[in-house]
């Protein structure tokens, strides 16, 4: 599935459910938003409507109390949540059902809702943030993330604890001649690569590539 993320609509009453996006970009279409930001348009012209008879309109100063998720659609002229269109679950439970993912929250005059809306710290909306959070945090790289046990105990080649960088990178040397030409006592003057800075660089290289190639 081709995805231009440049083009991806910032209007959030015109996007597309973020689960009928292709399970191998969505992730990437959430980063996409998330780096965005939330769609404020600050200087339209909010229409205004009539609630019995008192005139009402969107309050352009709500984008800043809730400035990294209120979200408004001049299409829809209706106010939505940006953590919650990524990643609440689509289900018509706590925070007000489907009102800030889909269906747009327009009641102009019960601005409280909005507080209803974030909820407390287990509701959906701040596990939605949470997990949005979460996407961006650069501690969450696959080499951290895993938490792998590069270096053993004892490094030497009689060593049964070496680590899982050189055992691994041992296996390797011992079923393919090419590599064992030019690693441990082949490899040569001090290009070893055994160190265990240049093993994160390595594994995080690795997950970089990986990544790239789920997501083209």
């Amino acid at each position: 599935m081709e995805i231009n993320l440049p083009d991806v609509p910032s209007d959030p009453g015109l996007r597309t459910r973020i689960l009928d996006y292709d399970a191998n970009v969505r992730d990437k279409v959430r980063r996409a938003y998330l780096l965005k930001g939330a769609c404020q348009p600050k200087s339209h012209e909010f229409p205004v409507t009539l609630f019995g008879k008192k005139p009402r309109r969107f309050d352009v100063a709500w984008f800043n109390e809730y400035s990294t998720w209120l979200e408004y659609s001049i299409s829809k002229d209706a106010a939505y949540c940006l953590y919650c269109y990524l990643f609440k679950p689509y289900v018509r439970a706590q925070g007000g059902g489907e009102t800030f993912v889909s269906v747009g929250f327009k009641i102009w005059r019960h601005k409280e809702k909005l507080n209803h809306h974030v909820g407390g710290s287990n509701s959906v909306h701040n596990q939605a943030w949470s997990k949005c959070k979460d996407l961006l945090n650069n501690k969450q790289r696959v080499d951290v993330a895993q938490d792998l046990a590069f270096r053993g105990n004892d490094k030497s080649e009689t060593s049964n604890n070496k680590g899982n960088f050189i055992e691994l990178l041992q296996f390797l040397a011992d079923h393919n001649q090419s590599i064992e030409a030019v690693t441990f006592h082949n490899a040569p003057g001090n290009l070893k690569l055994t160190s265990s800075d240049i093993q994160k660089d390595i594994v995080h290289v690795a997950a970089t590539e990986n990544i790239e190639v789920r997501y083209k």
